[in-house]
Parts: C-alpha cells; structure tokens; sequence
C-alpha cells in the first residue's frame, strides 16, 4: 500500500513540476503579460512625450500674437476620437514644418479658451497670421472656413475650421496661410 501511494504522489508532483517547466517556458519565450504592458505604456508614454513640444499649457491670447510666425491651433479633449485621430499627423508636421506653428491645446486643460475663441465643436481650428491677426483664407480655398467678425468694427476676429481634417487637408490649410504671407 505503501509503495502505491508513494508512486502516485510521485506522479502528481511529476505532473505539477511538468505544467510548471512549460509554464515558464511558454512566458520566457512570449514574453510575460507584465513585460508586453510595460512595452505598452512606454509606447504610449512616447506618443504623450511627442505631443509635448507642440501642446499648449497655460493658454493667453498674448500667446498667438508675440509667436511671430503664422500658427494653427487645434483644440480639442482626450474624449474626443476625431482629436486624437489628428495628433499624429499634427505632431509629425509641427517637427516637419519650420514656417508655421502647428500646435495642440487640450481644452479641458486650458478653460480660458472657452472665454476666448468661439468653441462650438472638437476640434475646432483657429488660423493666423505671422503678426498674431486672424487669417483670411483665399476664396478659392478646399478647406470650410468660418471668419467671425466684430459687430462694431467689421474686423476680422476669428479664422476657425470646425471638425476633423486629415493630413492632405492639414497640408492644405497650411499652403493657404503660406500663400497669404
């Protein structure tokens, strides 16, 4: 009797050292769930990172007329997917384009847009010139501009696109404020 339970408890532990060894083989040679989400999250800490030289903090209008060159301004929220969708393609052109200042201002980081530019939609797009004044967009233009003017004075207040622009129409909204300097 003895021998027979010695032979199956041998057996069991055969099989728990057995499921083991595969066990670890199996997650040293895929890499352990822990290791792939660590892979993840410095990804996407990496994409945070690049978005950082273009993203807005602190938004005051000075900031649009003291930049010097001509500037698009996309804002949007972390909620909204359209937003997201363009940051790539804004971070890439910000680094890749030295004569207009793309950047990005996450709206629910910057409150004081709201009393500033007329938000209606995310994203919205303000455009301007190099001296800081709203840009006026050629007539012939692909790109839907919405110019908002001064009731008192008629001057030009706001350049704004409502929603979403892939890179070509990105591109494009740039050779129309090229084109006007």
């Amino acid at each position: 009797m003895m021998n027979k339970r010695v032979i199956q408890g041998a057996v069991i532990l055969a099989v728990i050292i057995l499921v083991g060894i595969v066990f670890i083989d199996k997650r040293s040679s895929k890499g352990s769930l822990y290791d792939m989400q660590q892979s993840i999250d410095e990804n996407a800490h990496s994409m945070q990172d690049d978005r950082k030289p273009f993203e807005i903090t602190g938004f005051t209008p000075d900031m649009i007329k003291e930049n010097g060159k001509p500037m698009i301004i996309v804002m949007g929220e972390d909620w909204c997917q359209p937003c997201l969708r363009m940051i790539p393609d804004l971070t890439e052109l910000s680094r890749t384009i030295d004569d207009v200042d793309i950047r990005y201002m996450d709206l629910e980081e910057n409150r004081a847009a709201f009393e500033y530019f007329p938000i209606r939609v995310t994203p919205t797009i303000a455009v301007y010139n190099g001296d800081g004044t709203p840009f006026t967009p050629p007539e012939d233009s692909s790109i839907d501009y919405i110019l908002y003017t001064y009731r008192d004075t008629g001057e030009s207040a706001f350049t704004i696109h409502e929603g979403y622009l892939d890179r070509s129409q990105l591109e494009m909204m740039i050779e129309d404020l090229r084109s006007a300097q």
